[in-house]
């Protein structure tokens, strides 16, 4: 299962965003729900795009 990280915006940490099951899927989400909300581990909230997702898998 891919794990996906972001660089916050704020601080600029990289934290885990999430675990995903499938990346097609999770891209086509994206495109249509292109205004996902994470908060890294200092609590920063900000808005991500699916191209500011780094993928470590």
């Amino acid at each position: 299962m891919p794990m996906l990280m972001l660089k916050c915006k704020t601080c600029g940490i990289i934290f885990s965003a999430m675990y995903i099951p499938d990346m097609i899927e999770f891209r086509e989400k994206s495109h249509s729900d292109s205004n996902l909300i994470h908060s890294c581990t200092r609590g920063h909230s900000n808005h991500y795009l699916i191209e500011n997702y780094i993928d470590l898998s």
